[in-house]
């Protein structure tokens, strides 16, 4: 139990430095202070930095689908409620941190996943792994839109997902290059236009 903890520290550690200053930027002394623990100590338990970054991104898919996807399911019912939850729960996850640090930092997944696509093939399928999870809840929306005749489309239930996971890193890309808020906002009334038509209610 002590070396779970301490391993979840460390990954906590990191989500956090990767999210915020990237990967590149963040030096193993900075990740151990962060950690609250020696350099040693986290090698105790971690082999490299890029075994962190693979087990964080594994760490932050855990968080993110509990607070942003599971929940948002477990407190609604209506698909389009589903949908507005989860990009809600973003919205007001990166407006407390837009408060606190004057700053929008984007999607943790797309940050490391730009980072490091071209050098470490653990994290890009880590990222891709992620992507994956959550496009299965945005399927569930997308069947049940189409099984109450609401839907729009005729396309696959699969590809529309990856469409909804599309527009989701699109939108978290786009308020970090804007540093506005507001533009998850957008995504969110994107996502439902795309989905039914008509008018977002405001």
């Amino acid at each position: 139990m002590k070396a779970d903890s301490t391993k979840a520290q460390i990954l906590d550690a990191a989500i956090d430095l990767f999210w915020k200053d990237g990967y590149h930027a963040t030096n193993m002394n900075a990740l151990s202070d962060a950690a609250g623990m020696n350099k040693a100590t986290v090698y105790q338990h971690f082999r490299s930095k890029e075994a962190i970054a693979i087990a964080a991104v594994g760490r932050a898919l855990e968080r993110t689908e509990g607070y942003v996807f599971t929940d948002s399911f477990a407190q609604q019912v209506d698909p389009l409620d589903r949908l507005a939850a989860i990009y809600q729960r973003i919205y007001e996850s990166h407006t407390a941190l837009y408060r606190t640090e004057g700053m929008l930092r984007g999607c943790p997944f797309v940050n490391i996943g730009l980072e490091l696509s071209l050098s470490s093939d653990g994290v890009r399928g880590a990222v891709q792994h992620a992507f994956a999870v959550f496009e299965d809840y945005y399927r569930t929306i997308v069947t049940d839109l189409a099984d109450d005749g609401r839907l729009l489309h005729d396309l696959p239930a699969t590809e529309l997902a990856r469409d909804l996971q599309d527009n989701m890193n699109a939108t978290l890309t786009a308020s970090k290059i804007l540093q506005d808020p507001e533009a998850i906002a957008r995504g969110a009334a994107r996502a439902r236009r795309y989905l039914v038509g008509g008018e977002t209610p405001r």
